[in-house]
Parts: structure tokens; sequence; C-alpha cells
């Protein structure tokens, strides 16, 4: 067996090369090559984080961290390339395989009153203090977090490119998929038909907004345009 590094090192000149390489265009989905050149370099409990709901007219926000194990789980992609079908079974395949994940929901009070970037950070700090396992590196989808007490590196289209990102976005869109589907036969939410369209702004999201007004579920900023 290989022995690690038991010094961590700077892994970002690596991951820079790795990215900009025509060995990134050939692959057609995730890889763990970003993990891998992480734990080159010291970094052995490399966490991976996403959100869904992000662009939502209604529902809350909902971040995923995810540690993979060593057990390889084919077929993740970024969540949005994925049928629902698809998302569950991985989702449960995850779940079952990998060393830690976790979930943070930010409710709509909070982006209302704070806005989508606070609500994003917030969800992304809950996610990775869930764990319950010690992580050294973070890898985010695009954005790094300010002022952050580990190390990390957001990674644009990290869903597409690394397998942990990719995790934690199926995770984070079936568990906010669900919640949606859930509430949508409660009194206030009938009308909007939330598990159709899981609260984005379709046509039939905005004309039921112009219609019956908003919810509690609504956010206001998102909906300003469809109220009467």
């Amino acid at each position: 067996m290989k022995q690690m590094p038991t010094q961590q090192s700077n892994p970002i000149p690596a991951i820079s090369q790795f990215l900009l390489s025509p060995q990134l265009l050939q692959n057609k989905l995730p890889t763990q090559q970003i993990e891998k050149i992480l734990s080159c370099n010291g970094f052995l409990s490399v966490c991976g984080v996403d959100e869904a709901g992000r662009g939502a007219f209604a529902g809350p926000l909902v971040a995923s961290a995810v540690i993979l194990s060593d057990k390889s789980i084919p077929g993740l992609n970024d969540s949005k390339k994925l049928t629902s079908k698809k998302r569950e079974f991985l989702a449960t395949e995850i779940k079952k395989h990998v060393r830690a994940w976790a979930v943070a929901q930010v409710e709509v009070d909070f982006i209302n009153s704070c806005g989508i970037q606070k609500a994003s950070y917030t969800a992304y700090k809950k996610a990775i203090s869930s764990l319950g396992v010690k992580t050294d590196f973070v890898l985010l989808d695009y954005y790094e977090i300010p002022n952050f007490f580990l190390p990390q590196l957001g990674v644009k289209f990290g869903d597409r490119i690394s397998e942990s990102i990719a995790a934690a976005s199926i995770i984070a869109k079936t568990h906010r998929d669900s919640f949606m589907k859930r509430i949508s036969d409660q009194k206030p939410y009938r009308d909007y038909s939330f598990d159709r369209h899981k609260g984005y702004g379709t046509k039939q999201h905005r004309d039921a907004i112009y219609q019956y007004g908003l919810s509690p579920q609504h956010r206001l900023l998102y909906c300003k345009n469809c109220v009467r």
C-alpha cells in the first residue's frame, strides 16, 4: 500500500494544472482526481459541498456535505443531469457507502431577511459541521465560504468535475425535492403544485402566484414581479 504523506502541502498548483489539462475534457463524468491530488498532499478527509434550491421562487435552500469512502459509486454526476429516478437511486447508494454525509436546510424567512448568498454560506457551514467526521479540506461548487476555518476551494462546474461535489448535489437535490413534495398537500400550499415544479419559477408557478398571492414558503424578492 502506498504510504500517504503525514504533512500537508499546498495542493492548489496541481489542482489548477488538472483543471486546465486536456484530461479534464475527456472525462464524461465527475472523477476523484481532485480528491486524489488532495490526498497526495496530505488532506485525507476531503468534503464535497453543494446546494439545491438557490434559484427557486419558493421553499428552503438545502446544502449537503459528503466525504467519500474507498467504495466506488458508479454513475455519480451533476444532479441536474440525472432523472429523478436515477437521483433517488444514487442518493440511497451514496448514503450507504460514503464515510459521512449531512444535510442542512435554511428556511425562507432567513432567505427573505438575509439574502440568498448569506443563506448559502450558512447552509454550507451547517452541513459541514453536521458531518460528525473531521474534515481537513472542503471542495465547493463555485463559491467559497468567507472567513472559513478550513482550507477550501471553489471549483467552477464542480458538480461535473468532482465526485464528492456531485454526490453532495444529489443528496441536496433529493432532500429538497422530497420536502417540496411533502408540503404540496398541506393546506397553505395546495394551489401551487410544489410537487411538480419544486418551487422553481415555471409558468404554472408564476400564474399560481399571480392568482393566489404568496404563501409562507415564497421568497419575496424572487416573486415580486408575479404579484398583483
